[in-house]
């Protein structure tokens, strides 16, 4: 088993929040927690998203909308509950997905976190 130091790990964390930050500069930390979030569980309700950040529903909405906003980042789109018209659920949109596999592709480059085939 190999293992790296917590340099290396913090270098490819600090290089992963700049891949994030590359989409808008001044986003905010909250925007950060949902996003990453919403790649771990695509498809969680606000509501959800409140529970798995530890943030404030008006905080979490907002970070939502900022990432929703295709003249910020576009890297979040809801649509409505199927059958609770009131709930948004959350999803990656198209440039979601391909941050999401590059900051992957930047933790997991070289061991900064374990993956576990299955098989």
């Amino acid at each position: 088993m190999t293992t790296y130091s917590c340099k290396d790990g913090a270098e490819k964390l600090r290089a992963a929040i700049e891949a994030f930050l590359a989409c808008d500069p001044a986003i905010r930390l909250e925007c950060l927690l949902v996003f990453l979030s919403v790649c771990e569980n695509e498809g969680l309700s606000i509501k959800d998203l409140v529970y798995a950040c530890g943030l404030g529903e008006s905080m979490v909405s907002r970070a939502v909308d900022t990432l929703c906003n295709p003249a910020q980042s576009g890297l979040l789109e809801t649509a409505r509950h199927p059958t609770d018209g009131r709930r948004r659920l959350v999803f990656l949109a198209s440039n979601g997905k391909t941050l999401a596999k590059k900051i992957t592709d930047i933790l997991t480059e070289r061991g900064a976190i374990e993956t576990t085939a299955t098989g």
